[in-house]
């Protein structure tokens, strides 16, 4: 999903969990909602350098509560 699908599905209160998880192979952070990653205008996901600017983005569209996930592997 996009940038602009996710804040219309987040202002319909549709999205139920959101979280940023670590990406090992771009060694960077990407935003995952309700199991569908955020992507670009390309369909490729979205990358974030660090967790900083992952949350900004999360905090300009509206979400105050996200989980973080650092290895998602049990």
């Amino acid at each position: 999903m996009t940038e602009r699908e996710m804040k219309l599905l987040l202002d319909a209160r549709a999205i139920k969990q959101v979280q940023v998880h670590y990406a090992v192979m771009s060694q960077g952070y990407m935003i995952v909602a309700d199991g569908k990653p955020l992507e670009t205008g390309k369909r490729e996901t979205r990358k974030f350098k660090t967790l900083d600017a992952a949350a900004k983005l999360l905090f300009k569209l509206g979400v105050a509560d996200f989980a973080v996930k650092l290895r998602t592997t049990a």
